[in-house]
């Protein structure tokens, strides 16, 4: 097999300092320090990594997609330069500043300063007072070419009433996580809101009697936002951010090489990790899936399918959708099925799921194993909920930490579901690894870590009280000593099932022979007409192949 880290093919802008903390966002589950680049014949650079004509047959993903994702990416940086002049009044208008305050100015930075994360374009905005910069703010935009709008239009809206709806959340109900401070949004059909920090006394007086209300009388959360009908309308869905800046703190990613061994340091991030997990999970949820926020009244329910960042990518890669918008589970099993399903489709789809016939059955074979063992990872008492909510993007670039490795906020809040108690797990990048390679001495490395941090979360589980009566640090240590933990993360994972189902779960059950011809032939039940399948994926591979080659010398013809 093709030895690729979980990376879905990015496209990144111009790394400028001067937006290095905006929120941004990453497909990368894993933030890993590129390699050096070797150039071995005719090609181009991708991640730090020299992509030839030769070798990008080799790579798990998509390369084709990568290559056109970077095009449509120029696109739409140039379509939103273009629309600069339409944000500066939208970012005006939020504020509610009026149009002809000649005091205040807001302009668009060049698109050099602008960053480009795995699902959105974050644009800088300075605010100008006096003709002087006083203040910032980061206008967020998805990227419509990896969120399968074209396939599935209302997916960006779906994704900015999501996390919307996550950053509501957290301000009512973990107020000890400093995040962001979200003005304002808009989406495609024209609806903006504004928060009420922005309107007037009376206005905000009646929004706390009616949230009062809602209280009280247990209906949905009613938000702080209130629909803007003054605002121009830009023709796609947006948020507008607090630019938060160094004097607040850096990204660990920054000094995480340099610092990584330093105990001290070390503890008190473990210590702030504890406490954002642990605050997320303090309310039970009663059911699978994401908060969304309702256009209609401005209220957040747990209404919205369960969106993860991997089935975001599997659909943009042309996957049939499994999981509809507004579909939610009330018990494990379901879900758990209907993912097994997704990855199922995806292998069907995808055009370079295999590299030749022997692999493709031994990757058939797996899958079919995978969904044959699911049901010993399951609480069986559990399986109805509660259910928790929990980071499922939580790397080393989405938090900013002080000289000292404090936290001092966190910056991104996409992709935060209820799920599975199942999926609480550690984060996996606390050795620098990630998770195909945690074998050998890099697993005993890890496992020592992990029980550090474990420590770190019981000690905080004493002063962040939960409301219900799961044991949070027994089903984290349960899951370890199972293997549970590496079943759930091939089920939210792009392909590190490829890895993980031989080396953690498979000899969980006494298997230690690698996946040899007898394993193989698990792969006949997997569905019928498997030999068909397999022969119509050889001819996808090939076709790929030859595509493939044609796209790369365009690049290196462009570059």
């Amino acid at each position: 097999m093709a030895t690729d880290m979980d990376l879905p093919v990015l496209s990144k802008g111009d790394d400028s300092s001067a937006l290095c903390h905006a929120p941004l966002s990453s497909a990368d589950p894993v933030p890993k320090p590129p390699s050096s680049p070797t150039t071995k014949g005719p090609g181009f650079l991708h991640h730090g990594r020299w992509i030839s004509i030769t070798s990008a047959g080799e790579e798990e993903s998509n390369i084709i997609l990568a290559i056109r994702h970077r095009r449509a990416a120029n696109k739409f940086r140039q379509w939103l330069w273009n629309q600069r002049e339409d944000i500066a009044a939208l970012v005006r208008s939020h504020l509610h500043l009026p149009k002809d305050d000649a005091n205040y100015a807001f302009e668009v930075i060049p698109t050099e300063y602008w960053r480009q994360g795995g699902f959105n374009m974050c644009v800088l905005v300075v605010a100008m007072v006096g003709g002087r910069a006083t203040s910032r703010f980061v206008f967020r935009c998805p990227l419509p070419h990896k969120l399968a709008e074209s396939q599935y239009p209302g997916t960006m809206d779906e994704k900015i009433r999501c996390e919307v709806a996550s950053y509501v959340w957290m301000q009512e109900h973990c107020r000890d996580v400093r995040i962001p401070a979200l003005h304002s949004f808009g989406f495609s059909d024209g609806s903006q809101f504004t928060h009420i920090s922005q309107a007037s006394f009376y206005t905000r007086v009646a929004r706390l009697v009616r949230r009062l209300v809602h209280r009280i009388l247990e209906l949905p959360l009613l938000s702080n936002y209130n629909r803007n009908t003054s605002a121009p309308a830009i023709g796609t869905p947006y948020m507008l951010l607090e630019f938060v800046g160094p004097e607040v703190g850096n990204m660990l990613s920054i000094t995480w090489e340099q610092h990584m061994n330093d105990t001290k340091r070390r503890a008190r991030l473990y210590e702030g990790m504890s406490r954002i997990m642990l605050s997320l999970t303090r309310l039970p949820q009663t059911r699978i899936g994401c908060y969304r926020f309702n256009l209609s009244d401005a209220t957040i329910t747990l209404t919205n399918r369960p969106l993860l960042s991997t089935t975001i990518i599997f659909e943009n890669a042309g996957t049939p959708r499994t999981i509809q918008p507004t579909e939610t589970y009330y018990n494990t099993d379901g879900f758990l099925s209907d993912m097994l399903s997704f990855f199922d489709d995806q292998f069907l789809q995808d055009p370079h799921a295999i590299r030749d016939e022997d692999d493709a059955y031994e990757r058939i074979a797996l899958r079919t194993l995978l969904r044959a063992v699911a049901h010993h990872f399951i609480i069986r008492h559990r399986r109805n909920g509660p259910f928790l909510l929990q980071l499922t993007d939580f790397h080393q670039s989405n938090i900013l930490v002080d000289d000292d490795w404090n936290i001092t906020c966190l910056i991104d809040l996409e992709w935060i579901c209820a799920l599975p108690i199942e999926m609480l797990e550690v984060p996996d990048w606390l050795t620098n690894r990630s998770p195909e390679q945690l074998t050998g001495e890099h697993f005993d490395q890890f496992d020592n870590e992990r029980q550090i941090f474990l420590g770190a979360m019981d000690e905080m589980s004493k002063k962040v009280q939960q409301e219900h009566d799961v044991q949070i640090m027994r089903v984290i240590r349960d899951s370890w000593t199972s293997k549970g933990v590496w079943f759930w993360t091939c089920i939210r994972s792009i392909n590190l099932w490829l890895f993980l189902i031989e080396d953690h779960i498979l000899p969980k059950f006494s298997y230690h022979g690698g996946i040899d011809d007898d394993l193989k032939r698990v792969s006949t039940v997997w569905r019928e007409g498997v030999a068909e399948i397999v022969e119509a994926k050889q001819r996808e591979e090939a076709e790929y192949l030859e595509e493939l080659q044609h796209l790369i010398k365009e690049e290196i013809a462009t570059e």
